[in-house]
């Protein structure tokens, strides 16, 4: 009996070892195993963009509700009342809290994803208006009051990218607006990549710290050529190197000659000072 089961399971067990002894491991040559990186994209938050150089929401803070600062919650707020039974007339105080949910937006202008806190109600209008971008690009009296001052420095952010610029540009030659004579387009693409690099956890890259010491740079530049020319306009002379140093020995001289007495004899009795000090202490 167990010669008879032994052979009839062996036909198959012969017929599994050939189909695994013809199997072949190798890849045909023709289709070659490869990966695409993903693109590295970055994840700002609302609340943390610095707000140095963007100018004041004109508004102003948000005194009711002030968690809606750091978000895109229009003009929703906790609201407060009772609750009636219907038996006795018994008050219970409740309140109602907005439907308040954390999202994250993608912004083409910026390429930046945006983490922020938003109401089902904003998020709803940004999905009409067709994006971030367009949500708080729009100019009416009613979106300024409902962007808050998270959404205003976003929409400062957005306004100041390139892709943006050259819309508006085109916008105005399509309406035949004239810049008025003097008045320049300011560029500040590398403010963006500053604000959106203070917004991302971590410190500020190279290229970031870079650009800070050019605008500070620039800055010094700009308020010594101020300086300059104020001194010009008073009609006094503006003294570098040199010529500053004796300039400044002189003016020493002269304080020490209108304290009564000159120099040494000051730097003598500052000397005589310290020694009794330290003699008393």
């Amino acid at each position: 009996m167990s010669t008879l089961a032994a052979q009839r399971g062996s036909a198959p067990l012969r017929g599994l070892a050939s189909s695994l002894s013809s199997l072949s491991l190798q890849t045909p040559s023709g289709r070659a195993f490869s990966t695409t990186p993903a693109a590295l994209t970055k994840t700002i938050a609302l609340h943390r963009i610095p707000a140095f150089p963007i100018p004041d929401y004109p508004l102003g803070p948000r005194l009711i509700y002030k968690q809606s600062n750091g978000g895109l919650s229009a003009t929703t707020r906790i609201r407060r009342g009772n609750n009636i039974s219907s038996d006795h007339k018994v008050k219970t105080p409740r309140a109602w809290r907005p439907n308040i949910h954390r999202k994250r937006l993608w912004s083409a202008a910026l390429g930046v994803w945006v983490r922020a806190r938003l109401s089902l109600r904003v998020l709803r209008t940004i999905r009409k208006e067709g994006g971030l971008d367009a949500y708080v690009l729009k100019s009416k009296a009613a979106r300024v009051r409902d962007l808050g001052p998270g959404g205003w420095k976003l929409r400062w952010l957005v306004m100041r990218t390139a892709a943006v610029r050259a819309r508006f540009a085109d916008e105005r030659a399509r309406l035949g607006v004239v810049r008025p004579a003097g008045v320049e387009d300011e560029d500040n693409t590398d403010l963006v990549h500053v604000l959106v690099d203070g917004a991302t956890p971590g410190p500020l890259s190279a290229v970031s710290r870079a650009i800070i010491a050019r605008r500070a740079e620039a800055v010094a530049a700009d308020r010594m050529a101020w300086d300059v020319a104020a001194l010009q306009a008073q009609g006094q002379e503006f003294a570098l190197g040199e010529e500053a140093e004796l300039a400044g020995d002189e003016d020493v001289r002269g304080a020490g000659e209108q304290v009564g007495g000159t120099v040494e004899e000051l730097d003598a009795a500052i000397e005589a000072m310290e020694k009794d000090e330290a003699k008393r202490s």
